[in-house]
């Protein structure tokens, strides 16, 4: 039964990934694939020179921060 469990907050974060991610793409703003594929293309300091400082403070605290938001609800309804 805890399998289940937690593969449900593994589709739940997936759920709120492809939310967020679709979100981000409308305001045009850099998901993780999009950074990722850009230091594949021109290396890490590039990439994330090119980044906004919003982009940066998205990628590196909000984005995770939510997800870490969202399975803390979750298991607090269980």
């Amino acid at each position: 039964m805890a399998v289940l469990k937690y593969l449900g907050y593994g589709w739940l974060i997936l759920a709120a990934a492809i939310i967020i991610n679709g979100a981000v793409k409308q305001l045009g703003g850099t998901t993780w694939y999009d950074y990722v594929l850009n230091i594949s293309n021109v290396g890490i300091k590039t990439a994330t020179s090119t980044l906004h400082p919003i982009e940066i403070l998205f990628l590196f605290i909000l984005y995770p921060g939510v997800f870490g938001v969202i399975v803390y609800i979750a298991v607090l309804r269980n």
